[in-house]
């Protein structure tokens, strides 16, 4: 049923945004944290589809998109869960650490909200966290900024990486880290503009 959902899905959505998906063969068969740039609503979307028809994950997503019931009981049974933003919200956390240690993928943008181009980005070092406590890999993402409908929209997946940490993680270590997944996202902008 997912993979006629997501065929159905993309069917819809590819003649506005011709999006391709470079480096798919990089996404891990086991649990894993999928980090993607946040700069639109369509961003999950986006994420999801790189992921590829497999029903093998959760996406976070703010608690506003659940408030319509029927839009809300959509997204839960797509795999998606709301987060508090203004709060600690231990539900998702632990949500979040369910989903990994159940042996699937979680979906996160670490900037927590939408990030548009000259803005200052504030990532959140709660993707570090997970992959940490849990000892499975980050996978960076990039989606293209600022595009349009009707043009190509490449979508680069990097490659997995387990981030290295010294005795117990603090944090500090766990921003530092959440900084460098950053970093290696943007780096992936050259190879969409190669692409």
């Amino acid at each position: 049923m997912f993979k006629f959902v997501y065929w159905l899905i993309y069917c819809a959505t590819y003649p506005f945004y011709r999006y391709r998906f470079v480096g798919r063969e990089n996404i891990p068969n086991g649990p894993c944290v999928m980090c993607a740039n946040h700069t639109a609503n369509s961003d999950v979307v986006f994420l999801v589809m790189a992921n590829g028809p497999k029903w093998d994950f959760g996406v976070i997503g703010k608690e506003e998109l659940f408030r319509f019931r029927p839009l809300g009981a959509l997204f839960k049974w797509l795999g998606a869960f709301p987060v508090k933003r203004s709060t600690s919200d231990l539900h998702a956390v632990k949500t979040c650490f369910s989903i990994l240690k159940a042996g699937k993928k979680l979906l996160i943008f670490p900037e927590g909200k939408r990030v548009k181009p000259g803005m200052v980005s504030e990532p959140k070092p709660g993707a570090a966290l997970f992959a940490v406590r849990c000892k499975v890999p980050l996978v960076p993402v990039y989606i293209p900024e600022g595009r349009k409908a009707f043009r190509k929209n490449i979508v680069v997946i990097g490659e997995p990486y387990e981030p290295q940490v010294e005795g117990k993680p603090d944090q500090h270590q766990y921003q530092e880290i959440t900084m460098d997944l950053m970093s290696r996202i943007m780096e992936l902008k050259t190879k969409e503009l190669k692409a």
